[in-house]
């Protein structure tokens, strides 16, 4: 990895695989989490973890990065990654939001399986999706971002994501 920005991508992929795995193994439990203050902050990280690394990560690589791929005519990754991120997203929202609402009065029966369905695909469609950026789209990155533009990626994603 000899890009700025693949590098950021890369720590970002690292940060939601722990936040994934620390939700694969809430949801491995056969019922819902009592209720108590670390779970509170536990669910509320998670909220956190994944608005940041998914909906400013994913609003990053479309409204920046994209643009420098299709320009160069490498329009089948961005086609892909666009496609899934229009999947993932709407999943991760749903289960930041119900993680926030269990963190502020626990898990119902009801919520506890919402949770735990949407978490389970969240968890099975973002670790997929973050396999193929690791392998692809860095690569790629290194072998079509010019080091100017790299800078000015990396800046970017430093001042939108963080």
């Amino acid at each position: 990895m000899n890009t700025q920005t693949g590098a950021l991508l890369h720590q970002a992929h690292m940060t939601t695989i722990e936040a994934l795995q620390k939700l694969d193994e809430m949801i491995a439990a056969k019922k819902a989490p009592a209720q108590d203050d670390l779970l509170a902050r536990q669910l509320k990280q998670l909220s956190r973890t994944l608005r940041s690394e998914v909906e400013s990560h994913f609003a990053f690589e479309e409204n920046h990065l994209f643009k420098v791929f299709v320009e160069q005519g490498e329009t089948g990754i961005v086609t892909m990654l666009t496609h899934e991120h229009r999947s993932i997203l709407p999943l991760a929202l749903q289960v930041a939001d119900l993680a926030v609402a269990a963190a502020e009065s626990g898990f119902t029966d009801a919520s506890w399986t919402e949770f735990k369905d949407a978490g389970a695909e969240l968890v099975e469609r973002e670790i997929f999706h973050i396999q193929k950026e690791e392998m692809g789209l860095l690569a790629a990155i290194s072998a079509l971002v010019d080091p100017e533009t790299d800078e000015i990626l990396a800046d970017t994603y430093r001042r939108e994501v963080g």
